[in-house]
């Protein structure tokens, strides 16, 4: 069993209690598993969420301390490495939110915004919350105090003054594809969603662009396929994707896994049972 994220979350300081209340405290856990989740869609290629948070411990002693344990389905090697690959993921984002990064990799704006959410109840109702993270290498703890929710408003708003200039590059977005039409100018339009951050992109397509998206089938667009999208990527402000003027599209992972038809051979022991098969290699030996 992997082992647990801690959070302890203390009240305010002031009055005779230092127990916090229970929309800040559920609202507080709450938080910590959305920002967890949504790493988790954006950090893994299959843009999904496998894992499952359930609450293993709770401490009731002051302040008040929860366990989650996160749980996985299929081979135990996998299930730890995406364990692993989430949670540092997440360590790092906080501490580059502290830093005064407000775009982590791997954070979408709305995980930023529930980060967000979780120093502004420090500011306002809970003295601090402390995150354990199991899976940090340097063995120290996310400690959202008052200091780091103020450093953090302000990181906030220094990054709403920058000036946003619009511009474009050359280059290509990653993502999964959501759904392809027409605009009312009939030009073809692939929206997708990007692997990094989470966010939709539109990107208009012209000449062999085109054609690979008359070619995509109802199957590839229902179950998200991976592509790659290269051309003009306009950008309104810095690291905002507006729009793509696409001149290439490639499809990734579109070939499906063999099915058991595929790698059964029904005549492989030339109409033998199993038994008559076995003897007869075991005569040739």
């Amino acid at each position: 069993m992997a082992k647990p994220v801690k959070i302890t979350i203390t009240g305010p300081s002031e009055g005779r209690t230092d127990a916090p209340s229970v929309d800040d405290l559920l609202n507080q856990i709450r938080d910590v598993v959305d920002v967890l989740r949504g790493v988790e869609k954006a950090v893994e290629s299959d843009g999904a969420n496998t894992l499952v948070w359930r609450v293993t411990n709770v401490t009731m002693n002051s302040p008040i301390s929860v366990e989650l344990t996160p749980y996985g389905s299929g081979p135990a090697d996998a299930v730890a490495a995406r364990i692993d690959l989430v949670e540092k993921t997440a360590v790092r984002g906080f501490r580059a939110l502290r830093n005064g990064d407000m775009r982590p990799p791997y954070w979408p704006d709305e995980i930023v915004a529930r980060a967000r959410k979780l120093h502004s109840r420090v500011l306002n109702g809970l003295s601090d919350t402390v995150i354990a993270f199991d899976a940090d290498p340097e063995g120290d703890w996310i400690v959202i105090d008052r200091p780091a929710a103020r450093e953090f408003e302000r990181s906030v708003e220094r990054a709403k003054a920058v000036v946003s200039i619009p511009y474009t590059e050359l280059g290509s977005v990653e993502g999964f594809v959501t759904k392809p039409e027409l605009d009312g100018n009939d030009r073809a339009i692939l929206r997708f969603r990007a692997r990094l951050d989470g966010a939709e992109v539109k990107a208009f397509a012209s000449g062999p662009a085109f054609r690979q998206i008359e070619q995509l089938t109802l199957s590839e667009v229902w179950h998200g396929v991976r592509v790659r999208v290269y051309g003009a990527i306009h950008y309104k402000s810095l690291g905002t994707i507006e729009t793509i003027n696409a001149t290439s599209i490639e499809l990734l992972d579109s070939q499906t896994l063999p099915g058991i038809d595929d790698i059964v051979d029904p005549n492989f022991t030339g109409r033998l049972t199993s038994d008559e098969f076995l003897r007869e290699l075991r005569a040739d030996d």
